[in-house]
């Protein structure tokens, strides 16, 4: 237990037994939906829930959600702050010091509802401040891979602050762990033949970020050199999948500025939120260089409804080749 009252293995442990809850009842289901040819057994839009619309395959969170809450509380009183749902409070019959977590249960459900690619289930977990509870305080995070009903394995991040960041394999069909290792970004990533991502997904934002991706384009090409040839552009519509192809290098950059756009030009989006950012300690012990729009190191409150923007590069030296570059290319575009 740290000095902040926290059990942090267990949890650890409560927090993986939820991921792999979810994990399960998103792959029963789209095997049925595959089985059967009904996509829409896991693509069916419902409510607006906390912080955006949910589909088929949020609704099976809910209780697994539940049933974490009720395993933390028999140990310490917890808040549950989560995408969905949104608030859940629990005192239980716990008396350790009182905990907040912040969950998004399926951060990329558009993707995996149609089975194309991976979403992640997140938590993050803080000493409990109340309303002034921030990403910056939390110290476990994990972060679980939600694969698509063709892949093998899955992967699983975990984080304690100050103890490093781990990434593990596991075996699909029985949970196993297959091999462990610590999660560091990669000492030497070169700037070409990898993927500088701009997030562009709503049609009303698109010409605005292709202007600002453009303006940044022209200014690193020129600057260092590149083969316009050798970098690339994804689009995946999950802020933790982004974080995940940016710590293992894929990504040498991600500029999901979303929310800036929104402030500085009024462009009616959505963006990304706090749960979206829930295992945000990942990848500041694995060494990612994480910012807001105004190159500070991201951090938010626990919340389901504050619109961030989110950069990041594959390591430091990265960032110190391709930030004045995307600053140049905000400026630019904020003149206008």
């Amino acid at each position: 237990m740290d000095a902040g009252g926290l059990d942090r293995e267990f949890l650890l442990t409560r927090t993986r037994a939820l991921h792999e809850e979810i994990r399960v009842a998103v792959a029963e289901r789209l095997e049925r939906a595959r089985a059967v040819e009904r996509p829409e057994l896991a693509s069916e839009p419902g409510a607006q829930g906390a912080g955006d619309v949910t589909y088929a395959l949020d609704e099976l969170a809910e209780e697994p959600l539940r049933r974490f809450v009720d395993a933390v509380a028999e140990r310490q009183p917890v808040t549950l702050v989560a995408e969905g749902p949104g608030v859940i409070v629990s005192s239980g019959g716990g008396r350790g010091a009182p905990v907040r977590a912040l969950v998004d249960p399926v951060d990329g459900t558009r993707s995996i509802m149609h089975d194309m690619r991976s979403a992640w289930a997140l938590t993050g977990i803080a000493p409990d401040r109340g309303d002034e509870t921030r990403l910056s305080q939390v110290e476990v995070a994990v972060q679980t891979e939600l694969p698509t009903t063709s892949a093998a394995v899955y992967h699983v991040l975990t984080a304690v602050r100050g103890g490093g960041a781990t990434i593990a394999r596991h075996d699909v069909r029985t949970g196993r762990e297959l091999e462990r290792r610590p999660l560091r970004v990669r000492a030497h990533v070169p700037l070409e033949n990898g993927y500088l991502c701009f997030a562009r997904y709503l049609a009303a934002e698109r010409p605005l970020v292709a202007e600002l991706e453009r303006g940044f384009l022209e200014r690193a090409i020129a600057a260092h050199s590149l083969d316009p040839r050798l970098l690339y552009d994804d689009q995946y519509l999950c802020s933790a999948g982004q974080l995940h192809c940016v710590v293992t290098g894929r990504y040498r950059m991600l500029a999901d500025l979303r929310g800036w756009l929104r402030e500085t030009t009024g462009v009616a989006n959505f963006t990304a939120k706090p749960y979206d950012l829930a295992a945000l300690l990942v990848y500041e012990e694995a060494g990612v260089p994480v910012l807001d729009a105004a190159g500070r190191p991201l951090d938010a409150p626990f919340d389901t409804e504050t619109p961030l923007s989110v950069v990041a590069f594959a390591n430091a030296q990265v960032r110190a080749a391709l930030e004045p570059h995307l600053r140049a290319a905000m400026d630019a575009l904020h003149v206008r």
